[in-house]
């Protein structure tokens, strides 16, 4: 159930308009509406609100169960996945505009398209690039990997979870945010590596291995700055290699898109054997 689940929604990312998940970020919406509304109130309120949609999304499952052949589980679960993806597609269209401006050779107005879209300030070219390759790597770690990681584990309601504490922990006013921040540390740490690790197969093997090393039980290491250095390590040419302007992300996106690939084959072995 989980790969196909994971297949369909692979399948709407990729030939429908939704690329960017379902076409309402409810979610983000719940979160802001759950953060203004107890903003000076207990804690537990909070919570007790962002547990609501997971006692629903639970509910629905196990109501579910068994109808129309496991055909109406499937569409929840692939809803529920839809709900949870990142909404800035890090494999297609995000950045595009930036890396328009540097393909014409305007790098300041790549720089100021940065610094807006993305809020980077880059102090030269090199650190544009490394910036701009550290979100798309980013962006497709929080919006494509660990929620997949995470409804493998737990299912739907996992995928979920995830998706709740990582937008709350946007509410930077909100009482509840450094509680949220710590549990986004700790749900991020085994993804991470293990999307450092799958890099590391399908980019440069031995300097990925390297920076890994150091890292790897590390748990004070973000994971945003690992994912970064594996990116950056996985390629198998350096910035000054890659003079041409319209190659400054398509390198990175060719690592992701494999490692995701890394990681269906994977699931798919799995559930062949499981």
């Amino acid at each position: 159930m989980s790969f196909l689940a994971l297949v369909l929604v692979a399948l709407v990312l990729r030939f429908t308009p939704w690329r960017s998940g379902f076409p309402v970020d409810l979610l983000s919406v719940l979160v802001r509406s759950v953060a203004t509304h107890t903003l000076s109130r207990p804690i537990w309120l909070a919570i007790a609100l962002l547990v609501l949609p997971l006692l629903l999304c639970g509910l629905l499952l196990w109501l579910a169960d068994g109808l129309a052949y496991g055909l109406v589980t499937l569409l929840l679960h692939a809803l529920v996945l839809l709900l949870c993806v990142g909404r800035s597609d890090p494999l297609g269209s995000m950045a595009s505009n930036i890396e328009e401006a540097w393909q014409r050779g305007d790098q300041e107005a790549a720089a100021l398209l940065a610094e807006r879209d993305l809020q980077l300030d880059a102090t030269s070219p090199e650190s544009l690039v490394l910036g701009l390759r550290g979100e798309l790597a980013w962006e497709s770690f929080q919006g494509y990997f660990a929620p997949a990681f995470w409804y493998l584990l737990l299912g739907p309601v996992g995928a979920l979870l995830y998706r709740l504490i990582a937008n709350f922990q946007r509410q930077g006013e909100h009482p509840l945010q450094p509680i949220m921040s710590s549990a986004r540390h700790a749900l991020d740490w085994l993804p991470a590596r293990l999307v450092g690790l799958s890099l590391a197969l399908v980019g440069h093997f031995d300097r990925v291995l390297l920076t890994l090393r150091g890292q790897l039980l590390n748990w004070d290491t973000q994971s945003r700055e690992l994912i970064a250095l594996c990116v950056e390590s996985a390629q198998s040419a350096t910035l000054d290699d890659q003079g041409e302007a319209v190659r400054i992300m398509r390198p990175v996106r060719i690592l992701l898109t494999r490692s995701l690939m890394v990681w269906a084959v994977c699931v798919a072995f799995i559930n062949l054997i499981g």
